[in-house]
């Protein structure tokens, strides 16, 4: 009886662990493609960012924290470079259309453009993280970071990469690292304590 309770326990355990990782893989679809399809430019060295910043970190209104992210988002996004523009423009496209290989080749003529756009090596972490080559993608998400360390979209990122590696409690430390740039926020803090529960249950 012993065993076959242990073996109930880890098919529970196989099971429950199966939809943790597919269910943050929807998430991870969703963020990525929320996160890196949208406008094409970006900037972050723009001094308005501090203030931004400053207010992200210290308000507990949701609707706020998701204007300020919004704003962030857009100043990050804004560059005057046409070069910088068409390639930018042309990844996202292929991206759209799943044709990732392709955006790699123009992500890459952005990053060789110009090397110190962190957006540019954010989207190729997007690219590389869609194709599976999550190894590809940190590397990237490490460089996103060096240029803009309080890069939200990149810690999100990267936090997703450890949970499909199965290692939570990096992932943890991501989040909370989230957590001091926007303190407040809910949905961070419910990937977190998912990830917890995910942990305590398997345990």
């Amino acid at each position: 009886m012993e065993e076959l309770e242990n073996m109930r326990k880890k098919e529970l355990y196989l099971k429950n662990h199966l939809n943790f990782r597919v269910m943050f893989r929807v998430i991870s679809i969703i963020t990525f493609l929320f996160l890196s399809i949208t406008s094409v430019k970006a900037d972050q060295n723009d001094p308005r960012l501090n203030n931004l910043f400053k207010k992200l970190s210290e308000t507990q209104n949701q609707e706020e924290i998701s204007d300020l992210i919004g704003d962030i988002w857009n100043i990050w996004y804004e560059v005057d470079d046409p070069k910088v523009i068409e390639y930018f423009e042309k990844g996202i496209q292929a991206m759209r259309i799943r044709n990732y290989p392709l955006a790699v080749r123009f992500f890459n003529n952005l990053i060789n453009e110009d090397p110190d756009f962190a957006e540019a090596w954010n989207k190729r972490a997007t690219v590389y993280f869609m194709m599976g080559d999550f190894d590809k993608s940190m590397q990237d998400i490490i460089k996103t970071l060096e240029l803009e360390p309080r890069h939200f979209g990149a810690l999100d990122g990267m936090g997703l990469i450890f949970i499909h590696q199965g290692q939570y409690q990096q992932a943890i430390d991501v989040y909370d690292k989230m957590l001091e740039i926007f303190p407040f926020s809910i949905k961070t803090m419910e990937k977190k304590e998912n990830i917890m529960s995910f942990i305590s249950q398997s345990t």
